[in-house]
């Protein structure tokens, strides 16, 4: 019999019940804290998700955030597309692989066919997985709480639930960032404008190009030739870095939650997601920039 997996809330500043709707997806979400992280024994390890943390639908079924699930368990994760458009993401371990599309409940998992609960879908830019399915896939160890699910935050959908996936999104920064995912692992190539290879602002223009935006070719002019300026970066706006005097040399696309996402030179080589709060990232820094649609 598997063991149970441990979930405890770290203590954190509860600011009263709040009300967010998601008019995209018809989903009302329910939380009581806005600052909260979820400790998880997983395997017989802890593992803490913060800002991006598993939520309810319905009351008692947790679905979980397929990118930071993958980051607590040291799973690869990769993201593209089939050749219909789908988003499609792969994770694994040493052990397992699982294949999803989004729009479907069948997942490749080893190669073999398996029927999931309920697709991938999508909230506030995070894709969404159902935990049962991880924990039967993945064989992982747990032990349930049932007290932990009166504190987690609870999301109602749509009836039309099946239509919810990550391809419904019909925002442009979130068509942008769906995109720049995909490219993840992409890579570093000086002068590359391709996914054979990237550099920084190759990976920019080809990921707004692909949405019928076109940028010039070098970070500094791309700089230049945006007028609209922003003190607080948005998902989907320019962040700038300059490492030489006053010419730019370095640009991101910002993702929230203070990253963005790049073609990386550094020790990485590869298009990743890093945080504007690192050494690098705050000694750099010029500022963000938005493409006016």
């Amino acid at each position: 019999m598997k063991a149970a997996l441990r979930v405890t809330l770290l203590a954190g500043a509860l600011f009263g019940s709040m009300l967010w709707m998601d008019s995209t997806f018809g989903s009302t979400v329910h939380a009581q804290s806005l600052d909260k992280s979820v400790t998880m024994t997983i395997n017989e390890q802890q593992v803490t998700f913060t800002n991006t943390i598993p939520i309810l639908e319905g009351g008692n079924t947790m679905y979980m955030p397929v990118r930071e699930f993958s980051e607590v368990m040291n799973y690869e994760l990769q993201w593209g597309k089939t050749t219909e458009g789908q988003v499609q993401i792969t994770l694994s371990n040493e052990v397992t692989s699982i294949t999803v599309t989004a729009g479907s409940k069948t997942a490749t998992v080893n190669g073999q066919a398996v029927t999931m609960s309920d697709q991938l879908w999508n909230y506030n830019n995070s894709t969404y997985i159902p935990f049962r399915f991880l924990i039967d896939q993945f064989n992982l160890n747990y032990t349930w709480d049932s007290a932990l699910l009166q504190t987690l935050p609870s999301v109602n959908r749509a009836e039309s639930k099946g239509q919810v996936s990550v391809s419904s999104q019909n925002s442009f920064s979130s068509k942008i960032l769906n995109t720049a995912y995909s490219y993840l692992g992409v890579p570093y190539v000086w002068g590359g404008m391709s996914p054979n290879g990237f550099d920084c602002s190759g990976f920019v223009s080809y990921v707004f190009q692909k949405h019928g935006v076109g940028l010039p070719r070098t970070a500094h002019d791309m700089y230049k030739s945006l007028n609209t300026s922003v003190k607080a970066p948005e998902k989907g706006d320019l962040v700038f870095f300059s490492a030489s005097g006053n010419r730019i040399t370095h640009v991101g696309i910002y993702t929230g939650n203070n990253k963005y996402i790049h073609a990386s030179s550094g020790s990485a080589n590869s298009v990743i997601e890093s945080s504007l709060g690192s050494a690098w990232s705050k000694k750099t820094y010029v500022g963000a920039k938005r493409i006016n649609g």
